[in-house]
């Protein structure tokens, strides 16, 4: 049985020698081509992954859903708290009215000199389709505010638009006002950093944009904007705290009056600190650690 067996193998050996030579060449083709074939498809998703890095912005990583999150908190909202609105748009109605009663009760504090700025504003028609425009302030119920508007002068056709800010927040018994205290650099502080933020970047380009437009199609209106530095006081409308020129020689009073007692004489060109508006068109200035006050018309 045994002498059969190894016949039998001795006559068919070169047979199964081919059979297993022809197994082994398919075995390794197979391995072969699927290492080749997984080789590239590596080095495609490899080169894909660094492509795809390569676009990313420098610096750029994925936003977790928290900062996400915090971006749309912080976006700029149009009308978004209907109580800020309603105070926004209140004001500037009563701006155009030249109700400074009602807008002394909109704001936490309303000096002399923002009540004459109103009073003497009377080219000043109105203020229309005023948006409102809310960014969060320094605490919970607090906002930046954007107003823009379209601003109607006295026998100028075309509105001028427009885009002011302003400081809101809820008092103690949850009314908001408007505060209009610029002391606070805190507050001060937020403003001029929310004015540097893109969206609200983009919204003063739009308001400036659409002004250079409608001076474009109005010519009275761009005559007018040119010419307002002229035709307003400028020193009546700056703020307190701002430097103000002798336009000629005049003298500093003790009070608002050209009757009252001369404090100093100041030469053409001397520079005093507006401390506030006075009364009949005098401001009370601040002028080498002396105070008294001067007349308008003789300040720029």
């Amino acid at each position: 049985m045994l002498d059969n067996f190894r016949e039998w193998l001795s006559d068919n050996l070169r047979y199964i020698l081919l059979g297993l030579a022809i197994l082994i060449a398919l075995v390794v083709l197979f391995f072969g081509i699927k290492a080749i074939t997984g080789g590239f498809s590596d080095k495609k998703e490899k080169e894909s992954s660094k492509k795809t890095e390569q676009e990313k912005e420098p610096g750029e990583s994925e936003k977790s859903e928290e900062e996400k999150s915090e971006e749309d908190d912080n976006a700029l909202a149009k009308n978004a708290h209907p109580e800020v609105t309603a105070l926004i748009e209140e004001f500037y109605v009563a701006w155009g009215q030249k109700d400074v009663s009602k807008m002394k009760e909109l704001t936490d504090a309303f000096s002399k000199t923002d009540e004459t700025k109103v009073t003497n504003a009377d080219y000043i028609e109105e203020y229309r389709n005023v948006e409102v425009y809310t960014k969060p302030g320094l605490d919970e119920n607090t906002y930046v505010v954007f107003a823009s508007y379209d601003l109607k002068f006295k026998d100028v056709e075309t509105p001028a638009p427009g885009l002011s800010v302003v400081y809101v927040y809820a008092d103690e018994e949850g009314k908001y006002k408007i505060h209009n205290d610029d002391s606070d650099a805190d507050i001060e502080e937020c403003i001029e950093k929310t004015r540097q933020e893109a969206d609200v970047k983009e919204l003063i380009s739009k308001v400036e944009t659409a002004l250079n437009e409608a001076m474009e199609g109005d010519e009275s209106l761009r005559k007018f904007e040119e010419e307002l530095g002229s035709k307003v006081n400028t020193a009546v409308m700056a703020d307190n705290g701002d430097m103000l020129t002798t336009s000629e020689v005049c003298n500093m009073r003790s009070e608002a009056s050209s009757d009252s007692d001369i404090v100093d004489t100041l030469s053409k060109g001397e520079q005093v600190k507006k401390l506030e508006n006075a009364d009949d068109n005098w401001i009370k200035v601040e002028y080498q650690g002396k105070e008294g006050y001067i007349f308008s018309d003789l300040l720029q």
